[in-house]
């Protein structure tokens, strides 16, 4: 999975020409931030009760990179 994400990042900064790109998980999902965190993306911040599913809120954790 790190390698599809590293993937998706590069062609967001060469064909795309994005300068940021953003990316949330479910708080307890530590495999996919872990994933994030390979592909160099920096933790910004847990955007609290933001879901509603299947009647409770659900925090997420908000990553992003900047093209640099």
């Amino acid at each position: 999975m790190t390698e599809v994400v590293k993937r998706i990042v590069e062609f967001g900064f060469e064909k795309m020409n994005l300068i940021r790109i953003e990316a949330c998980c479910l708080l307890c999902n530590i495999g996919s931030a872990k994933v994030m965190e390979k592909v160099g993306m920096r933790y910004e911040g847990t955007l609290r009760k933001t879901l509603f599913v299947k009647g409770s809120h659900i925090d997420l954790v908000m990553y992003s990179i900047i093209k640099e």
